[in-house]
């Protein structure tokens, strides 16, 4: 069975503390469908389980792949507004040392994770 991982959501809500959840846009032989690694304790944590989970998988990284950062809109003009930028800076950069995409989902742009299918 063929498996692509097409994105990683980041479940990190700046407003709660650690651990957070990743979730995972696959395809198998066609079908699409997502899983979730849970029990995060930061983001260098969330990628070495991303990498762990698709080796052992056998999981197969496309050209685009990306890490998937939510706007979280609520926290928008709070105090956590601020972490919320810093949490997709340090998810940014783990994409860009990987050779990866970066994208933020669920603002007002109207991007969501399936358009990174």
């Amino acid at each position: 069975m063929l498996t692509t991982i097409h994105w990683a959501l980041f479940h990190a809500d700046p407003s709660q503390q650690p651990p957070f959840s990743i979730e995972l846009g696959i395809s198998e032989d066609g079908n699409r469908k997502e899983v979730s690694i849970d029990n995060c304790q930061h983001i260098p944590d969330a990628i070495l389980k991303l990498k762990e989970w698709a080796e052992k998988k056998g999981v197969i990284f496309p050209a685009p792949f990306t890490l998937l950062y939510p706007i979280y809109l609520h926290i928008m003009g709070s105090d956590d507004e601020d972490t919320m930028h810093q949490v997709a800076w340090l998810i940014k950069d783990q994409a860009d040392k990987n050779k990866w995409g970066f994208a933020r989902v669920n603002g007002l742009d109207g991007r969501v994770k399936e358009d990174f299918f």
